[in-house]
């Protein structure tokens, strides 16, 4: 008992240093740490489902406690309905955009067994491979999270959110194509697939995320729609039963 608190001191302490070994090493060279982690070098790194996790559950936590609004002000130009639409789909995926990467994982890991196959890669390590690199994803826009707040609601935050994408999109690129850097590959060649592997992923998210969204806001989306077809109709007859001369 005397030891106790020694034992759950060093535990953290130990949780604290592989998260952070895990992350610089993630973010310096992910193509060699996570070849390192699969040959069976483990003990200073923190697991992948793991790191997943947790900062998949900080970003969901401190982005509904900010209460972020992704959209920009709606355009007078724009119907009342498709705004709403957008808003209703903005709000819900950017809510659970890390947990649909989590979802997604088994879906990245099909796509790295297909274009990855050059470094010899089976099933089990590519789910290793995506979930490291969903997690830095995360992780990276966990980063990104005080910007993003300063932007909510406003014209810039549609700008500032296509800019974090490619961010992304640039780092699981590279992360994914450096895991082909001892293959006979050229980087070019390396660096595609390494984009095909996250892109093909990232639609098949993005559908899934459409899906979702309709299935969950149907009837309010349909009843945007039909008040705004009945206001429009309602302006056409006002229109059609306007004398000419008081027009």
């Amino acid at each position: 008992m005397a030891d106790m608190p020694h034992d759950v001191l060093h535990s953290i302490w130990h949780i604290d240093k592989g998260i952070l070994y895990t992350l610089r090493t993630m973010i310096r060279r992910p193509g060699a740490t996570i070849r390192e982690y699969l040959a069976g070098k483990r003990v200073d790194h923190f697991r992948p489902l793991a790191l997943l996790f947790f900062i998949t559950g900080l970003y969901a936590l401190l982005f509904s406690a900010l209460h972020i609004n992704m959209m920009p002000p709606r355009d007078p130009a724009m119907p009342e309905a498709v705004y709403q639409m957008q808003t209703s789909f903005n709000t819900f995926f950017m809510k659970y955009l890390s947990w649909f990467y989590v979802a997604t994982v088994p879906a990245w890991a099909l796509t790295a067994r297909l274009f990855l196959r050059r470094g010899g890669y089976n099933y089990a390590e590519c789910l290793i491979i995506a979930a490291f690199i969903t997690a830095i994803n995360n992780f990276l826009t966990l980063l990104l999270l005080p910007v993003t707040y300063v932007y909510s609601g406003t014209p810039q935050i549609q700008t500032f959110t296509f800019y974090a994408l490619l961010l992304v999109i640039g780092y699981a690129s590279w992360a994914y194509g450096s895991l082909l850097n001892h293959t006979a590959l050229g980087w070019l060649s390396r660096l595609w697939r390494g984009f095909l592997t996250f892109m093909l992923g990232y639609l098949m998210l993005s559908l899934v995320g459409v899906v979702v969204v309709f299935a969950l806001n149907w009837s309010s989306i349909k009843h945007s729609v039909q008040q705004q077809a009945q206001a429009k109709q309602e302006q056409q007859r006002n229109a059609a039963a306007t004398p000419p001369a008081a027009r």
